[in-house]
């Protein structure tokens, strides 16, 4: 399936399927109101092998996704807060949670920084140590890549965003990405990106953009012969706001017109 088709085909899930749904917070702030929502959405589309026909397929946020994507691959920019955050096209929409950063003791005011970012996981301090009697280092995205390099029939190229950490109730935010599994089969490299929550209006296009994009750079580093097989992706809770739902509609008409 089509990357365009599967986003119009989701749009309209949702508004078919859709229910609402709350809970007390939202990206670590008081939750602002109702959700509207499917759980467990999994679908599979084919991914294009250049960023242009990904592009036309994804009607991605650009520059910025592109712009976001180099900097989170980027090893010497594993920054916090980074700077491509102040680019995205709908951050200041939400100024009371993009003002709620975190400022170390000791620090100035104004020196603030985020729970976390995709920089910092994508390459964490190499000298940091897991739990357990071994013990053995973090790995960083490099890693990944050198695995498949070497074995490039393994299983175990499973790069994982959401760390142990994020597991401790602290209120903050967390990452909505939990990771991503890489497989190489007969000629092609597939893609499982697995993803707890995801907003259809906001992230749903940049994220599929941004991780079709990984994969064209594993490839080109791993073994730029290979041909770009699936994306199977799966999104715990795949919403928007319970006030946007009668916006869906013309997202159907607009992706359904791409395909």
């Amino acid at each position: 399936m089509k990357i365009s088709k599967a986003i119009a085909n989701s749009f309209s899930a949702l508004k078919d399927m859709g229910e609402i749904a709350n809970s007390k917070k939202w990206q670590a702030i008081d939750t602002p109101g109702d959700l509207f929502e499917i759980i467990n959405r999994y679908i599979q589309m084919e991914m294009p092998e250049t960023k242009e026909e990904l592009a036309k397929e994804c009607d991605a946020d650009l520059p910025w996704a592109e712009n976001h994507f180099q900097e989170r691959i980027n090893p010497n920019c594993n920054h916090n807060p980074g700077y491509e955050y102040q680019n995205w096209p709908y951050y200041k929409v939400n100024t009371k949670d993009n003002d709620k950063k975190f400022r170390k003791e000791g620090e100035e005011e104004g020196e603030t920084f985020f729970s976390h970012t995709y920089m910092e996981r994508f390459w964490p301090d190499k000298t940091l140590k897991g739990t357990g009697k071994m013990g053995y280092n973090f790995g960083n995205f490099a890693d990944l890549i050198e695995r498949l390099k070497e074995d490039p029939g393994s299983r175990q190229a499973f790069y994982a965003i959401w760390h142990p950490q994020d597991s401790n109730n602290d209120g903050v935010r967390l990452p909505c990405t939990i990771g991503y599994h890489f497989l190489i089969r007969n000629g092609k490299l597939h893609l499982a990106y697995l993803i707890r929550s995801c907003d259809i209006f906001r992230h749903f296009k940049n994220d599929i953009y941004m991780t079709v994009r990984l994969a064209q750079y594993v490839r080109d580093q791993v073994d730029p012969t290979l041909e770009l097989g699936k994306l199977s992706m799966w999104i715990g809770s795949l919403h928007c706001w319970n006030v946007e739902k009668a916006l869906l509609d013309g997202k159907i008409m607009k992706y359904e017109s791409i395909f």
